[in-house]
């Protein structure tokens, strides 16, 4: 007996571990079941070269969105438009001026367009340069063509006074559009216009050098924004504690007919991104102006400039001033890291036909198409289209004279 169970304790952990590497693997200990009845299981562990299945957990990815703002130049309407705009009921119809532009100046989140005129009322003339006095359907055309919001503080502001300029904004309001550099109040000039698109808050400034001599009273200081780089900086400081993600500033600021910035438009773009800026738009030279992109130290990230985007729509006629554009830029936001960026840009170059052939209306057109003779309006003759040409080339050239990063957007 007692060899027996000599024998039988050395038989039984070779048992054991036949039993072991034949079970199962699964992750932990393993339970064996010895050969003979006995009161407690054996726990044997599993050997250690065996190989475990590795899951690798991708690593989540960041939560972004990403908007498109539309920004053009000068709105102006000279008394020439006005006069082709007039129907021979009285009234003014100035949408076919958008016709062919509608769908570009739509494909964006937002549309934001330099208002270079008033809209006094009938108690003034009509009437262009050098005091501008728009009929009111010039602003439900703007609104209908795809416009969103105005930037409003010019040097043509106080064109009609202040009454004008306060029933300027009291149709801008009427026909549902946003607006910013020139206010109705204290408290009007005091909210910070931060418009949240698709969960980024965008903050739009607006100032001007000037209004051509004629500022608003001195207790009435709040109707016009004009520049000063101590206001300039508070307010954008202002719109990032308020929860902006991104600041744009507006500038209506430079030489006209000069498309080369000057110092000063250069000094205004460097205190609005040493205040925190990410863009910053130029208008006012009635010519296309450089763009160009520079890492700011502040935002720690690039930030994107133009100097001047020409005239969109006007009765100016000579070479630079009948170019327009609709300059898109691209803004990103990252949820998971909260930080939102420019990410990029492109353009599509304007022309103005000021009705001078067939058709009497002054009609903005994407440049482009004078490279396609199928897309030519009948109204164009030859030498439209010379100067169409012009344009697109004269636009292309300057834009991107220091940044050739931004690309030319296609048109159908």
């Amino acid at each position: 007996m007692l060899k027996f169970l000599q024998i039988l304790s050395f038989f039984c952990p070779v048992i054991v571990s036949i039993t072991t590497c034949k079970s199962p693997q699964k992750t932990g200990a393993t339970k064996i079941t010895p050969l003979f009845s006995v009161d407690t299981a054996v726990t044997v562990a599993r050997p250690m070269h065996s190989k475990l299945p590795i899951t690798y957990i991708p690593q989540p990815k960041d939560s972004t969105a990403e908007i498109t703002v539309n920004l053009t130049g000068d709105l102006m309407c000279h008394l020439p438009q006005t006069n082709n705009a007039k129907l021979s009921s009285g009234e003014y119809d100035f949408t076919p001026s958008f016709e062919y532009v509608k769908p570009y100046l739509q494909d964006a989140d937002i549309t934001i367009g330099n208002l270079e005129t008033t809209f006094a009322g009938t108690s003034q003339p009509y009437a262009g340069y050098p005091a501008f006095n728009s009929p009111d359907a010039y602003c439900k055309a703007i609104k209908e063509a795809g416009f969103d919001f105005l930037v409003t503080a010019n040097n043509h502001s106080m064109d009609t006074r202040e009454v004008g300029l306060l029933r300027t904004i009291d149709i801008i309001k009427k026909n549902k559009l946003g607006y910013a550099g020139t206010y109705l109040d204290q408290r009007d000039h005091d909210s910070i216009r931060i418009l949240t698109i698709k969960g980024i808050r965008l903050a739009i400034l607006n100032y001007t050098y000037g209004t051509n001599g004629a500022y608003p009273a001195p207790d009435h200081k709040y109707m016009l924004n004009v520049i000063d780089s101590a206001g300039i900086t508070d307010a954008v400081r202002s719109a990032k504690q308020k929860g902006a993600d991104i600041v744009l500033v507006f500038y209506h600021m430079g030489i006209e007919n000069v498309t080369e910035p000057t110092q000063s438009q250069k000094d205004a773009v460097k205190f609005a991104i040493n205040a925190g800026a990410s863009l910053v738009i130029g208008a006012h030279p009635h010519m296309i102006g450089p763009t160009k992109t520079m890492y700011s130290d502040i935002t720690k990230d690039t930030v994107f400039i133009a100097y001047s985007l020409g005239n969109f729509l006007s009765n100016q006629y000579w070479r630079y001033t009948d170019a327009g554009v609709i300059l898109k830029v691209t803004i990103q936001k990252n949820f998971t890291n909260h930080k939102t960026s420019y990410k990029t840009a492109n353009y599509i170059p304007t022309w103005v036909y000021r009705g001078d052939g067939i058709k009497k209306t002054h009609i903005v057109l994407p440049s482009q198409w004078a490279a396609d003779s199928t897309k030519l309006p009948i109204f164009l003759n030859a030498s439209h289209k010379q100067k169409m040409e012009e344009a697109f080339n004269d636009t292309k050239l300057i834009l991107t004279k220091y940044n050739p990063y931004i690309l030319l957007n296609t048109v159908k």
